[in-house]
């Protein structure tokens, strides 16, 4: 009896509460996928807002005359040069060398440029102790080291400061002249140094070329015979 009365009940259920219920469930169900997504995007925004306030406070706190801890963290950081006890030091052995009345910022432009008063000493320590810092910017620019400076005058090279400046920007090594050297070839010049490096010889190319036409070559033809297969 209770069975067929709940048949009954349900088969004469009102079609529109059934729409009614149908479209709130859909609507909780759509309201709970969308829920996620609204809070996701809420936390989006309010992140950008705090980080968009941050940038505009430490903009102003670094344009600001006022000293603070953000203003202190944010100029350590932004300054990376050399401290002024590392300054204090160079200049101190700058001035041992006869290099007086630097400032500051002649040191920290010396640096920049590659120059440290270490440099100095070595590339003084070769012979060129009258080496100018004019000098010493243009031997750092071309980035000729002390240590190829020694090399090349251990390989019987006497040279100056233009010379040693012209072979570096050339892209001469002290290994391509030892190379050279092992060939044979050890009263090669500078000039024939500077010429084969610029047209792309190569230690190799010298070894075939002797295999080839005899041990005699000279680095003329070698030059030569570079330009003509060029």
């Amino acid at each position: 009896m209770d069975s067929s009365h709940q048949r009954l009940k349900n088969n004469l259920k009102d079609p529109e509460e059934d729409k009614l219920e149908d479209f709130l469930f859909k609507r909780e169900a759509k309201a709970r996928s969308v829920s996620p997504k609204n809070e996701n995007k809420a936390s989006k925004i309010l992140l950008f807002a705090v980080i968009l306030f941050l940038a505009i406070y430490f903009i102003n706190d670094i344009r600001s005359d006022s000293v603070n801890p953000v203003t202190s963290i944010i100029t350590s950081v932004i300054n990376t040069g050399p401290s002024e006890e590392l300054l204090n030091r160079m200049n101190t052995v700058m001035v041992g060398m006869g290099y007086t009345g630097l400032s500051h910022d002649d040191l920290r432009e010396l640096r920049n440029e590659g120059v440290t008063a270490t440099y100095i000493s070595n590339v003084r320590s070769l012979g060129f102790t009258d080496l100018t810092l004019e000098q010493a910017v243009r031997l750092a620019n071309a980035n000729v080291s002390s240590a190829f400076m020694a090399m090349m005058m251990e390989l019987g090279y006497e040279l100056d400061i233009e010379e040693f400046i012209e072979m570096r920007r050339a892209g001469l090594t002290a290994h391509f002249t030892s190379n050279i050297h092992d060939l044979g070839y050890t009263d090669v010049t500078v000039e024939q140094l500077v010429r084969m490096v610029r047209i792309g010889v190569t230690p190799g190319l010298v070894e075939r070329l002797q295999e080839e036409r005899g041990s005699e070559i000279s680095l003329e033809e070698v030059i030569r015979y570079r330009i003509s297969n060029q």
